[in-house]
This record gives C-alpha cells, sequence and structure tokens, in this order.
C-alpha cells in the first residue's frame, strides 16, 4: 500500500498546515517549528514510512496507537493527520539535557511510561490547535 501523498497535500491545507513535497516519493508536513513530519513511499521496497525528521521514531504502512493497556487503533495516513486535527493523536517530543532525542505521535488515551527518566529529561506534549474550527473530516 502506498502512502496517497496527494490527499495528505489537500488535508494538509484543510487542517492550516504547510505541506512540501521533497519529491515524487516524500511529503514534509509541518507541524511545528523545527517539527515536521515525513510521510515516504520508499522506491525500492512496496513499503511506506511515515517519522520525523532528525529523529529515530519511525513506522511503516498502518500505524498502531495504544489506547489502553490491552486496546489500540490503527490508522492510515490519512487517519493520522485527521487524528492530529482533532486532538486523538498528540506529538510527544524526549529532551535529554535540553537536545531533542526522540519524536513520536501517540494516541492521547496512551499511558506515558516515566520509570526510566533521568534528571535531565523532559517531555514535552503538543496538542494541535482546533485549526478547522471543530469541523470534523472523515472519521
Amino acid at each position: 500500500m502506498r502512502y496517497r501523498l496527494d490527499e495528505l497535500v489537500k488535508l494538509s491545507a484543510e487542517l492550516g498546515l504547510v505541506s512540501r513535497r521533497v519529491d515524487a516519493d516524500r511529503l514534509d508536513v509541518v507541524i511545528d517549528d523545527g517539527c515536521v513530519l515525513a510521510f515516504c513511499n520508499l522506491q525500492d521496497e512496496a513499503d511506506t514510512l511515515v517519522g520525523f525528521d532528525g529523529t529515530p521514531w519511525h513506522s511503516h504502512g498502518l500505524v498502531q496507537f495504544m489506547t489502553g493497556e490491552t486496546t489500540y487503533v490503527e490508522y492510515d495516513e490519512i487517519e493520522i493527520l485527521i487524528a492530529l486535527g482533532t486532538g486523538d493523536l498528540v506529538i510527544i517530543s524526549e529532551y535529554s539535557d535540553g537536545r531533542l532525542h526522540d519524536r513520536s505521535l501517540a494516541h492521547r488515551h496512551e499511558a506515558l511510561d516515566l520509570r526510566y527518566m533521568q534528571p535531565g529529561d523532559e517531555i514535552r506534549v503538543l496538542r494541535l490547535p482546533d485549526r478547522n474550527g471543530g469541523n470534523r473530516r472523515g472519521a
């Protein structure tokens, strides 16, 4: 399954997000200053990748998000952007001594595991503002 990058461009605009077509197989969606979510169709494989520029977190194809201890939802690329716009998905940025070391998507019902935090570690959660006036597209 290839990501529908042209549809993501339109949806990004509807949500008030800037998107940049890097090439035929990659679309960058600017979430915030320094926070870019990349959607990629991998050329040499029948595979896709979504992840944040400059961080190790990424996922392939449909993405699973925990909604409870034993429950999850699965989103395709369109549903990911819709869920960011509705606030069902949030962006988790992990910092150590003031430097970003990871960034990922999480469902708003997912419990954060803070057991391994060290002094100087920081977690920032970003929920997008309601940019479409509460108008929900799709499901």
